[in-house]
């Protein structure tokens, strides 16, 4: 079940949502003249049927901060912060998240859907993200393959936030082991993660990527000491992995 209501005095949005052990509950308040600056990306942004499709994107999108609907076009963007990427026009609507409340049952649902059938996952609530860490050495075919045997994928570190993530993850080095892969791969000059979407933000270690190798043989590693930086590394050769594994709250 779920409502939107706006109180006209205070330009509010409630929406709640029960959906089996989740219930969650979000205040939107809109504002006229928010913050832009041109170097901000949303973490969302397409062409949905109407504003309260955005607000649901929002809603549904634990990291989401403030969004932006075109009532034109019908763009729904989305973002982490207050900040967004240019100057609101006559024609969008703007919101910001004054509150957004997750019932403690929601985090531990979403560990036992992370690591209750695939030991050695680990949950982060704050990402959020379902992750875990494989010393043994694959190359990317293989990584892929042994990630994708627990219904995952390899690590695709696609916003800030899962960056700082790994930029905290202690990776350990072993006699045959000082790197780990993620998801990436070069092919025909352009770094796209191995779904074919675009890689668009980069974490290189200084110096990197090196480009040692010839087209297609490039992949994404984190090196052991680099502080969860990226460096790129041939995809025959055998590293670590870190597996995804995407929850769905069904």
């Amino acid at each position: 079940m779920s409502y939107v209501r706006s109180l006209i005095w205070f330009w509010l949005i409630y929406q709640c949502a029960v959906t089996s052990l989740v219930y969650q509950h979000t205040v939107y308040q809109r504002r006229l003249n928010p913050t832009y600056d041109n170097g901000t990306t949303p973490i969302f942004s397409s062409t949905v049927p109407t504003f309260q499709a955005c607000i649901n994107k929002c809603h549904n999108q634990p990291p989401c901060d403030s969004l932006v609907f075109d009532i034109v076009t019908l763009k729904c963007s989305l973002y982490e912060g207050k900040t967004v990427e240019e100057e609101i026009t006559i024609n969008q609507i703007y919101h910001q998240v004054l509150n957004k409340t997750v019932h403690r049952d929601i985090i531990e649902y979403a560990q036992y859907l992370c690591s209750g059938k695939s030991p050695g996952y680990i949950y982060n609530e704050t990402v959020p993200v379902c992750y875990k860490i494989d010393p043994g050495p694959r190359t990317l075919v293989e990584a892929v393959s042994f990630c994708g045997e627990s219904g995952g994928h390899l690590l695709q570190i696609d916003t800030e936030r899962k960056q700082r993530l790994v930029e905290n993850l202690r990776l350990e080095k072993t006699e045959s082991i000082s790197k780990y892969r993620v998801d990436g791969k070069k092919t025909r000059g352009k770094w796209t993660f191995l779904d074919g979407t675009p890689i668009t933000v980069f974490f290189w270690y200084p110096g990197e990527p090196a480009n040692n190798f010839i087209d297609g043989a490039s992949s994404i590693a984190l090196r052991v000491g680099h502080q969860g930086k990226w460096d790129d590394i041939n995809a025959t050769w055998t590293h670590g992995s870190i597996c995804e594994k995407d929850i769905k709250f069904d």
